[in-house]
């Protein structure tokens, strides 16, 4: 596979994936004022009459597409309005913002035809951040209906301008100096148009005043507002207001380019601003609208004054795609790539944020992948100049400050995962291998060709042998009474929101699975399926078992929880006997001085990171050939497919390079073994902060409980956390793990690990705290130990259970009978994989919560697996 590829990919991925700041757009109707305001007019700067042409644009029909696919209903728009009408309004405003990666909004308030806006607090429920932008024509239309009523209201005729400046400049100050107000904007192109006139004439805008406030009429006529459009006024307060935002360093957004009818195009192109751009260096200008179809002027303003920048909203999505890239196209023809940012425009309904949000990633990735392939960027280039424009320019020009959060691509996905597969397809994907996790944890998968998966998969399922889910990893025979036979089928049924392509075999993608139901009319269960979600699971589907005690975990008790992992796996030449890559230690310098092990490693990283796998550091690891890869915390789901991932990603990598990647627990006797360590942590959802005792752990009554369920279930916990003999032959004393059950406070040889990290928040300092579970290892199935762990955990609080001893601060294997018995440390972890099986099949709390059938399954397979190592001595090559 060429760079060219994996490159390519890298930027599809951040186009798709980095968070956007939307930096000029409008608040969102109430739900009330949702229900006047018709959704078509968010996607046309027609109104009445004429807005029924608009239908008929390729416009308009283009954003029906997308939202049609997006509600997963017919491309009409009256099949979309009744999907909305079938919704509550926050429910449409969150379902449309989830995809779209918006992390801030810039709201222009001045939007308020209807007089039904949410306040721009209200949007928090939607993005992280939210400020507002203050437009200067709003600010002087209330001073001024305000003076002007005083004076109909009295006998005065004579006005005091410098009064009226005072008021002005005092409230442009009090808006300039606001936390919530990032900057102020103009629509002096809808007024008197943009060639402004920067020289203050205070005579004459006196004499403007008085005959505006001769001219106004009663209050019953005005209905609570006037409209500015004297020229000579706004000019003057145009300039006062600049002065200002200088002094407080604030841009100045100004309408240019297209609008509504009530508009005069031509005195709007952004060039009749060169004298107020000159006349005030200081002042930060922002062109919005990528001032269509004045274009390429916007990119020259940019290109030659310091202080232009140019929006490229409200073309997504009001013009055509090829408007759209032909824009984009022409302003990066000239305009320095840190100049441009990303807005939506949206306004009104939520859907005009997301149409917008996909229509302007979809621009910027083809627009940009043409100048790769014309040699005008490289592909680092192009995938920086992507992050300015979506995020880092209006986060610098704005003083945001914020961090950017990139989104998953679990998160970053349209409904019916259409869009997602057919950019697949534009990328070269020809198959699909639709895989899952059974019980003997061996990682299995059917491919099918991408097209088929489109239009037939996705919906259907794909139909297996209920088998399939219990083999044993030594061959294709059932054990007996395990709950399942050579008899009957299921579905496997896409989760979409798990569907990746896979870089290092770019013809493929890779998609996770749920286990269905599919019954006959010879099964005893025909006919009384429901075709509810729970009727329809196959009680062996390990990922059902993991959601179903996360979603059980947040309604009883309102917490959720974040779950990393630690990669552990040798690198070996050979396997009988195994010869490891290197003969080095743990971080080791020398054990990337071996090329191959250097450029193998660097692959693996680079194409976790293009599946959306956060890495946050990699290294050698105590053992020859080891290596070890740390990933970010997900919620449990999410981090449990990224762990098939991962492991899958490293074995195949390793392949290709010529050389065997394993995650057996012990491949060299004399060595340290292999682990996955689990990282968990837990918070309450309703609670700004944890509650927290005098206990000397500074652990929360929750969390104390929650490791003391885990100790509790320990031993049947490690029927699928150590899942093979080779197992037992890692938790052992003075190897890094230890054999005796307990916990620690930043112990390396004990089980479970508390591990603390000091923050500060906006309560102060506090700790940070999560479990480190240092006896799982490569070979288990995550969606089990996870369940298994939460499970355990959650029993433990439910219950109330205590700790019944401190955290161990000694060396386990160092202490005396005595010393053990006094610390209440007298119980080992199980010595075999039979051990555990017994004490996971004497565990009713695990069986009830995983499921009978699964536990039954699980053991049955696991129980045969044992017997046929012991006769062939083969345990090495199991799960190799």
């Amino acid at each position: 596979m060429t760079n060219d590829v994996y490159d390519r990919e890298a930027l599809f991925r951040i186009v798709s994936t980095f968070p956007l700041i939307d930096s000029h757009c409008h608040n969102l109707l109430t739900s009330d004022a949702s229900l006047i305001y018709p959704l078509e007019v968010c996607f046309s700067e027609a109104h009445s009459n004429a807005l029924k042409d608009a239908l008929q644009t390729s416009v308009l029909k283009r954003c029906v597409r997308h939202l049609a696919e997006f509600y997963n209903c017919p491309p009409t728009l009256d099949s979309i309005k009744q999907v909305r009408d079938l919704m509550s309004h926050i429910d449409i405003c969150k379902t449309c913002f989830k995809p779209t990666g918006i992390q801030s909004l810039l709201l222009d308030d001045g939007l308020d035809t209807l007089g039904g806006l949410m306040d721009v607090q209200s949007h928090l429920e939607l993005v992280d951040i939210a400020r507002r932008i203050v437009r200067i024509e709003s600010i002087a239309e209330k001073i001024l209906y305000d003076l002007a009523t005083s004076v109909a209201c009295t006998d005065q005729k004579v006005l005091n301008f410098s009064s009226f400046e005072e008021q002005l400049k005092k409230q442009f100050e009090t808006y300039a100096k606001s936390e919530s107000v990032v900057a102020f904007k103009s629509i002096a192109a809808y007024g008197s148009g943009l060639n402004i006139n920067c020289a203050l004439n205070p005579e004459a805008a006196a004499i403007a005043l008085g005959n505006f406030i001769s001219d106004f009429e009663s209050l019953s006529y005005k209905k609570g507002s006037v409209r500015l459009i004297n020229e000579v006024l706004i000019d003057h307060i145009l300039n006062l207001a600049i002065d200002i935002a200088i002094q407080h360093d604030i841009p100045i957004q100004f309408h240019t380019g297209f609008g509504d009818s009530d508009f005069d195009l031509i005195a709007s192109n952004p060039l009749l601003l060169r004298p107020l751009i000159e006349k005030y260096p200081n002042a930060k200008f922002v062109i919005l609208h990528a001032a269509y179809p004045y274009t390429r002027q916007a990119g020259y303003l940019a290109s030659v004054y310091s202080n232009v920048y140019v929006d490229i909203g409200l073309v997504f999505p009001l013009i055509p795609a090829s408007g759209q890239q032909a824009s984009l196209r022409e302003l990066l023809e000239i305009c320095p790539s840190n100049k441009i940012s990303f807005s939506t425009d949206g306004h009104y309904h939520p859907e005009s944020f997301y149409v917008a949000a996909i229509q302007g990633r979809e621009t910027l990735s083809k627009v940009l992948l043409e100048s790769v392939e014309n040699g005008e960027f490289s592909y680092e280039e192009a995938i920086k100049v992507a992050k300015q424009i979506m995020f880092e320019n209006s986060n610098s020009l704005y003083k945001l400050n914020l961090i950017p959060k990139q989104i998953d691509n679990e998160e970053y996905k349209d409904v019916s995962g259409k869009q997602r597969i057919v950019k697949l397809k534009k990328m070269g994907v020809k198959f699909v291998r639709i895989g899952f996790m059974e019980c003997s944890n061996q990682y299995r998968f059917h491919i099918v060709p991408i097209d088929r998966f489109q239009n037939y998969i996705i919906n259907s399922g794909l139909t297996n042998m209920r088998a399939n889910t219990a083999f044993p990893y030594y061959g294709d025979v059932l054990p007996e009474n395990i709950g399942v036979n050579e008899t009957g089928e299921l579905l496997l049924k896409p989760d979409l929101s798990t569907l990746i392509h896979l870089p290092y075999n770019p013809k493929h993608a890779n998609v996770q699975v749920f286990f269905e139901n599919k019954l006959t009319p010879v099964d005893p269960q025909f006919g009384k399926i429901d075709n509810s979600p729970n009727s329809l699971v196959f009680p062996l589907c390990p990922r059902t078992c993991l959601k179903n005690i996360i979603e059980s975990a947040c309604k009883d008790l309102g917490i959720t929880f974040l779950i990393g992992t630690e990669f552990e796996f040798v690198l070996l030449k050979d396997t009988m006997p195994p010869v490891p890559v290197d003969d080095t230690v743990y971080v080791e310098a020398s054990s990337f001085h071996v090329s191959n092990s250097v450029e193998i490693l660097d692959r693996i990283v680079e194409f976790l990171q293009l599946q959306g796998i956060e890495v946050e550091q990699f290294h050698s690891n105590g053992a020859p050939g080891k290596f070890k890869i740390v990933t970010t915390p997900k919620s449990p789901l999410i981090a449990a497919d990224k762990v098939v991932v991962t492991r899958q990603t490293i074995y195949d990598v390793a392949a290709q390079a010529g050389v065997k990647a394993t995650f057996v627990p012990k491949p060299f006797k004399e060595q340290v073994g292999t682990g996955a360590h689990v990282h968990l942590s837990f918070k309450e959802i309703n609670k700004s902060q944890k509650i927290v005792d005098n206990h000397p752990s500074r652990l929360s009554p929750y969390e104390r409980s929650f490791i003391a369920g885990v100790l509790h279930h320990i031993k049947a916990i490690c029927a699928f956390a150590l899942p093979t003999d080779l197992s037992y032959t890692r938790i052992v004393d003075n190897c890094w793990t230890g054999s005796q059950i307990c916990w620690n406070v930043e112990n390396r040889v004990t089980p479970i690990r508390v591990r603390y990290r000091p923050k500060t928040g906006p309560n102060g300092k506090y700790l940070d705290i999560h479990f480190e579970y240092k006896f799982v290892d490569g070979t288990s199935n995550p969606y089990l130990v996870f369940s298994a762990l939460i499970a355990s955990g959650v029993d433990g609080i439910k219950k109330g259970m205590q700790l019944t001893t401190n955290p161990m601060l000694d060396i386990p294997a160092s202490l005396s009978n005595e010393e053990s018995i006094e610390k209440n440390v007298t119980e080992r972890m199980p010595a075999s994989l039979p051990d555990a099986l017994k004490a996971l099949k004497e565990d009713k709390k695990l069986i009830d919560v995983l499921g009978e059938p699964i536990v039954r399954c699980y053991t049955g397979v696991k129980e045969v697996t044992c017997i046929i190592n012991t006769l062939t001595s083969n345990c090495f090559s199991d799960n190799l």
